[in-house]
């Protein structure tokens, strides 16, 4: 049976009942009567509160949903809210049935909180489709955690006008121009934000890291602006492309304390700069880094920009880290006040020996004694135990 048939209201039969109770009274007989009362008629309707049945629902997948559907209008109801609640996970042809379904029956489209449209795998949407999507986002006015991943070339910069849901969440491949950004402005309760776009006039897309800087791309940086009052509860910002424009447009005066970036050539240094102009303290922060330069002054530069970091993850993909070169970044290490959390993962030129990794963990919490767990370049776990650091690898 498909997901659009099930999704029809069942039909009523019999006399009516309160939805969410069980008819159990028993059928009285007349006055004077011997007869005895009439035991209370079988009925699929539950006795459990609305709420109960509804957590109870959630812990149902997708497939097992679909056949309580059509139990009784009871449990359509319900029902429905649990399956709309959440769109995510969805192929490309199941978002699209999906979709067509909840343009079709407005009944669902106040369900809907969450909604996840990847259509990066597809070669090329017709407009058409992105028309339906376009339509359908008007409609969903309760969502708050949306994700738009759609291919590069003919992205629609028109998908979101005219949507009045407040996202608290939202991730999204467009481009970061200004479109997106007079969107965002009109975001107060967004909270995370994900930037996978590149920046307007960024032509060249593979690859990005090699063939693209952002710092390059003049044009973004009279595009992407937002108004000084937006995003005012924004703590998270995570960019894939974005350069120190877009990341000082995203970051400066709001309280973001979560954040994950990119660094490319010639703009590591500010894009680092960006990110300090934050309201709040950087508590989280990781980095994918593109720049062979980086190994002069990195450790050092986040240490000094961003001292109260708790954790920090760090992949360096074309730079070499070699023991020595380990140990002598333990004492850039002094500058973070409140780091337990450090991930730093770099090409290596040996296999090193687990005393030797030991020692590089030891060093480092000498250095910065809040640290309690150390991933260095092999991938090996180090922990802070009663009188040494140990290892969670299995072969220790």
């Amino acid at each position: 049976m498909s997901l659009t048939s099930l999704m029809s209201p069942p039909p009523r039969t019999g006399s009516p009942a309160v939805p969410g109770t069980l008819d159990t009274e028993p059928r009285t007989p007349p006055p004077g009567s011997t007869a005895k009362p009439a035991p209370p008629p079988l009925t699929t309707r539950s006795t459990l509160p609305v709420e109960i049945l509804d957590y109870i629902l959630q812990s149902l997948t997708r497939s097992e949903l679909l056949p309580c559907l059509t139990l009784n209008s009871a449990f359509y109801n319900i029902t429905s809210r649990v399956l709309y609640r959440a769109l995510e996970d969805l192929e490309p042809a199941q978002s699209v049935a999906c979709l067509l379904q909840l343009e079709q029956n407005p009944r669902v489209q106040p369900f809907v909180r969450k909604l996840e449209i990847d259509w990066n795998t597809q070669t090329s949407p017709t407009v058409n489709l992105y028309r339906l999507l376009h339509r359908v986002l008007k409609k969903v006015t309760a969502l708050t955690v949306l994700s738009l991943e759609f291919p590069r070339p003919d992205t629609p910069l028109w998908i979101l006008n005219g949507c009045t849901f407040s996202l608290r969440h939202f991730s999204t491949s467009l481009p970061c121009d200004q479109a997106l950004a007079r969107f965002l402005d009109t975001q107060p309760s967004l909270t995370e934000l994900t930037l996978r776009g590149f920046p307007q006039g960024a032509d060249n897309i593979m690859p990005p890291f090699l063939s693209f800087s952002p710092s390059h791309a003049t044009a973004s940086r009279n595009t992407f602006t937002l108004s000084p009052g937006a995003l005012p509860k924004l703590s998270s910002l995570r960019t894939v492309h974005g350069g120190p424009a877009i990341i000082a447009s995203v970051v400066n005066g709001r309280p973001v304390q979560m954040a994950s970036i990119a660094l490319f050539p010639t703009s590591s240094s500010e894009s680092l700069k960006a990110l300090s102009l934050s309201a709040s303290p950087m508590r989280r922060l990781s980095i994918m880094s593109f720049d062979p330069a980086v190994q002069d002054y990195l450790l050092s530069e986040i240490a000094t920009r961003f001292p109260q970091l708790e954790a920090l993850h760090i992949v360096i993909l074309l730079s070499e880290y070699t023991n020595e070169l380990l140990k002598a970044l333990g004492p850039l290490l002094k500058g973070f006040k409140a780091l337990q959390y450090i991930t730093f993962m770099a090409a290596t030129d040996r296999t090193a020996l687990p005393g030797e990794e030991q020692d590089i963990a030891k060093l480092w919490h000498h250095w910065c004694p809040t640290l309690k767990t150390i991933i260095l370049p092999r991938g090996r776990v180090w922990f802070e135990g009663r009188s040494e650091w140990n290892s969670l690898d299995p072969d220790e």
